[in-house]
């Protein structure tokens, strides 16, 4: 399979199995307030290959580029002795998040204490608390995204290279962890096998 093939595929099980499965906040349009007095809403994340477009250049049915989770190719490597490849595979996940809101709370139900009910009516839509906590909504993504990579050999008939392991990570500049909040940036990386056919005249020759 092509490199370009490689990268269509995982894009397209990305979005379905790890982007279809959460709903994230997306930022207003217009975010005077710093998040706190907006319509809450949340959106299905997008799903790109190598990059993240602006917002003129975003499909029509993609609200915003964040929340998005970008498929990359860091590098890629073939063996000519055993007719193998490998592909370095990265996720980077962008999310946002200015701190708690009334939707965010959610509290036992009081018929049954092991289900979990949001806090709704006017009370919860006024509800707002800024703070650093939107760090949990990128990591409880990557848990999703690290349960359906490990929980699965292969990517649409891609290989997973289990012996290389999986990665994962907050993004960092200079070896430090910088602060772009409201918004937060993870990544996954983890390596995908693929076999080379090549035609070698010399080889050919002797055949």
């Amino acid at each position: 399979m092509t490199v370009v093939g490689i990268i269509d595929e995982i894009t397209a099980w990305a979005r379905a199995e790890i982007c279809e499965k959460v709903k994230l906040k997306m930022p207003p349009e217009d975010d005077e307030n710093n998040g706190a007095h907006y319509e809450y809403q949340t959106v299905t994340p997008a799903c790109f290959s190598l990059f993240v477009p602006s917002k003129d250049k975003l499909p029509p049915s993609v609200l915003s580029p964040i929340p998005s989770l970008c498929v990359r190719v860091l590098e890629g490597e073939d063996d000519l002795t055993v007719n193998n490849g490998r592909i370095t595979v990265e996720f980077a996940f962008s999310t946002w998040s200015t701190g708690t809101h009334g939707q965010d709370i959610l509290y036992p139900d009081e018929n049954d204490h092991s289900t979990m009910k949001q806090w709704t009516g006017q009370e919860a839509e006024a509800y707002f608390k800024a703070n650093a906590n939107g760090w949990r909504d990128a990591w409880n993504w990557i848990d999703v995204a690290l349960r359906a990579i490990e929980s699965t050999l292969t990517i649409n008939g891609i290989e997973i290279d289990r012996s290389a392991g999986v990665k994962f990570y907050p993004f960092k500049e200079q070896e430090s962890i910088p602060d772009f909040y409201p918004f937060w940036f993870t990544g996954i990386q983890f390596k995908v096998n693929r076999p080379l056919i090549r035609n070698i005249p010399e080889i050919q020759d002797l055949l």
